[in-house]
């Protein structure tokens, strides 16, 4: 053999030797992508979901499972739409379209899913498209973070955890968007304060458990009497505030009236004493509060089981301030 064979020898030899290598470590490579995506995957502490261009599901991992309460069998067999609140549909799948058509190269919604036991459970979910080499759509991944406990804590900030009213926190918050409208429009917008007669003696006398069962239904009666916009909160032991917008003195203390009678035939032994303040324009909600607390006083010096109506200062008094007393009470 000459001794240019033997170099287009060792050469050849070299070459398949390097591809060899070069296949061997791709193949090695390409498996240990395959590991990691599937440990990210199945182990991710956020849901995680392939779906098809139509929104069926192709993959997914056990954390979106959990968080939507359907078994993957189930979930591979449906579409998102499928299990997404109706409510939440048309605003998703618009940002679907517009992701699918280029506009955008993501989307952030919080939404809600119905849960397979009929719940409903909210979401911060994240959508993304894979395209091919070509930039032609392939599929879209979804990456669902449950917002439960979020959501917990942010309601029971702002709740009274007996009643689930609104707390002072919370009725400030809504006091800020129905003052700030009814100074804009010119709007009425009244208080009424609610301090229950004898619930000291009910909770003396039957325990604490009978208070807190007395203290929940008189939550119930409230919400029963006000709609959606009216801001009804629980402020003290036995005190609750309704903030109502739009209702002048007359309505609200028709409203009051009707309170005053269903508290005494809802809870035995049982009336309130109520304080009603309404006003126009800008109005600050603490000098609401106090004017209003001033008048249920004198509701509860008066014989109790009734409604007095009072007077907002004028801009240069000062506002009664009766934290003091109503802590003394």
């Amino acid at each position: 053999m000459s001794r240019q064979s033997h170099r287009h020898f060792d050469q050849s030899n070299i070459e398949g030797g390097v591809a060899s290598i070069s296949y061997d470590h791709l193949v090695a490579e390409l498996a240990l992508a395959q590991r990691r995506f599937e440990a990210t995957f199945h182990h991710a502490p956020v849901g995680i979901a392939h779906a098809g261009l139509d929104g069926h599901f192709l993959l997914v991992n056990p954390r979106f499972c959990e968080i939507s309460g359907h078994d993957a069998d189930t979930l591979l067999q449906v579409g998102f739409q499928r299990i997404t609140h109706p409510d939440d549909l048309d605003t998703d799948e618009a940002l679907l379209a517009r992701l699918h058509a280029g506009e955008i190269p993501r989307y952030t919604l919080e939404k809600r899913y119905i849960r397979a036991d009929g719940g409903i459970v909210w979401v911060n979910l994240t959508v993304s498209m894979v395209r091919d080499a070509a930039g032609q759509p392939e599929l879209f991944v979804a990456v669902i973070e449950d917002l439960s406990d979020l959501r917990r804590a942010s309601f029971e900030a702002v709740h009274d955890p007996l009643t689930g009213l609104l707390n002072r926190r919370g009725l400030a918050n809504r006091a800020d968007a129905i003052l700030a409208d009814a100074a804009h429009t010119g709007q009425p917008v009244s208080l009424i304060f609610l301090d229950l007669d004898g619930f000291k003696q009910l909770n003396d006398s039957r325990g604490h458990a009978a208070g807190d069962a007395c203290l929940a239904d008189v939550a119930r009666l409230l919400m029963d009497h006000t709609g959606a916009i009216d801001a009804v909160a629980r402020v003290g032991g036995d005190e609750f505030l309704l903030l109502l917008p739009m209702r002048d003195a007359p309505t609200a203390a028709a409203l009051g009236d009707a309170l005053r009678h269903a508290l005494t035939a809802r809870c035995g032994g049982i009336s309130g004493s109520f304080g009603l303040v309404t006003a126009s324009g800008a109005h600050d909600l603490e000098a609401l509060i106090d004017c209003a607390d001033t008048a249920m006083l004198a509701a509860k010096r008066g014989g109790r089981n009734q409604l007095r109506v009072g007077d907002l200062p004028g801009p240069d008094s000062v506002p009664p301030r009766n934290k003091a007393r109503r802590a003394a009470r």
